[in-house]
């Protein structure tokens, strides 16, 4: 039995770091002169450190804690960065990865807000894709997910450019001095198997299946004119869900989405999104 288990534990280990692509120092475990290795931030050495290490850490002994800070009367807002000022880069990457994934903590004060970006570049300043997100209050470790959404025909890229940032999100705002928020244990999931094809669409759309039938792969085409918390799921002709495609929220665009029914029984399958007030079905045939 314990054989058992720990074959099973490994299994799990294996198939989640197949799923997650690890960034440099990204549990924020070693520091360098009070600053996490291989990340940058906005302190000004000597005179004020807005990203500290702190002993509240998710996973580990340690996070990354970014707090406003008073500076000489004014808030100085705290930055936590991958961008590597001697090489104009990030943190190497491999492949156009679906989202930033990773866990935060938020106190914020005023109208301030937790900023989480991503930027996915070929070289020092072709932006192939980039995904951003503004969190609120959270008391307890909380996980997020930063959807990446890819430019029609781009480039693998080869690094990633991150950045946290504590600060007022409003028109013309002033951060407020003690707004604080904690990050820790972040990383890249695999390619979600949905790229964005084109730019701003009419209206939202569901195109028909192709090929359909089709066996065992077919892809799906959508259309969002406007940002929209995007739902594609798969169901059989009972109503049981088989499979979630996509489940967050995307930029406006036109998208294609790989589905797979390799561990399907040929049959009749019905694709569905809900987009907004948008819901469409359409019927798709698996024959093997």
């Amino acid at each position: 039995m314990k054989t058992g288990i720990t074959f099973l534990l490994l299994s799990l280990f294996f198939t989640f770091n197949s799923l997650h692509a690890q960034l440099l120092n990204s549990d924020f475990e070693s520091w360098t002169s009070g600053d996490p290795t291989d990340w940058f931030t906005s302190d000004i050495s000597g005179i004020i450190d807005a990203v500290t290490q702190s002993g509240s850490a998710y996973h580990g002994t340690s996070c990354a804690k970014l707090e406003v800070k008073d500076f000489s009367g004014t808030p100085y807002p705290p930055y936590l960065t991958t961008y590597n000022p001697s090489t104009q880069m990030g943190h190497p990457v491999t492949e156009k990865n679906g989202s930033l994934h990773g866990y935060y903590k938020c106190n914020p004060l005023g109208n301030d807000q937790f900023i989480i970006g991503i930027a996915m570049n070929v070289g020092q300043s072709n932006i192939v894709g980039a995904g951003a997100g503004i969190f609120g209050s959270a008391s307890s470790w909380t996980e997020f997910n930063v959807a990446i959404t890819y430019s029609p025909g781009s480039s693998t890229p080869d690094n990633a450019i991150i950045y946290f940032v504590v600060g007022d999100t409003s028109s013309g705002g002033t951060a407020t001095v003690g707004s604080e928020a904690y990050i820790d244990f972040i990383d890249l999931t695999a390619p979600s198997g949905v790229e964005r094809i084109n730019g701003l669409p009419s209206g939202f759309s569901l195109s028909q299946n192709y090929p359909n039938p089709f066996n065992p792969s077919t892809k799906i085409e959508y259309s969002i004119p406007e940002e929209s918390f995007v739902q594609l799921k798969v169901y059989d002709v009972l109503g049981n869900e088989v499979a979630t495609i996509v489940n967050e929220e995307q930029n406006a665009g036109t998208y294609r989405a790989d589905f797979s029914g390799s561990n399907l029984a040929s049959g009749l399958y019905i694709a569905q999104i809900k987009a907004g007030n948008f819901t469409k079905a359409i019927k798709m045939s698996l024959m093997k």
